[in-house]
């Protein structure tokens, strides 16, 4: 017998697969089991995973899968919205699930270890909104303020 908790996170995982498929759809994007596959990772990890991290969890389910197709679809989704870049000071990229109601649920910032590179989320409601006024964005449509924060981290820490 499932607990609660597994029926509410299963019910859950399948709206947000609904949500993706549909707004993939909606952007003229083909909805792939593998697509489908790294949404899914995306939106049930809070680690923000690389793509090489990606790569080894959707390879669970699909092992022939490359990592030039976990790039490449990724890309496709950053383009449309689905997927956002999360790469602070990291050679590599570092993604999260960004449609509404998926991952973390709601827009939030970024905390960042400078030691260990951890990235954990910040909800809004901790930071004040930064007061960008019309004529400070220099002429530009604002669309979107992403803030990260840059320390050291709980763990890091300790171990210094």
């Amino acid at each position: 017998m499932r607990a609660r908790g597994q029926d509410e996170a299963g019910a859950r995982s399948r709206e947000e697969q609904q949500a993706f498929a549909k707004h993939c759809r909606a952007h003229g994007l083909s909805v792939t089991q593998q697509r489908l596959a790294i949404f899914a990772a995306l939106a049930g990890s809070r680690a923000h995973p690389s793509a090489e991290q990606l790569h080894a969890l959707v390879r669970r389910r699909y092992p022939s899968i490359s990592l030039a197709t976990i790039y490449k679809n990724l890309e496709a989704l950053r383009a449309i919205g689905a997927v956002s870049d999360v790469n602070p000071l990291h050679a590599q990229g570092r993604y999260e699930a960004s449609l509404a109601g998926t991952g973390a649920g709601a827009p939030h910032h970024h905390l960042v270890c400078t030691e260990c590179h951890a990235v954990h989320d910040l909800p809004l409601s901790l930071l004040p909104p930064p007061a960008l006024r019309d004529e400070s964005a220099l002429g530009f449509e604002v669309r979107c303020v992403r803030v990260q924060v840059e320390g050291i981290c709980p763990n890091c820490q300790r171990a210094a």
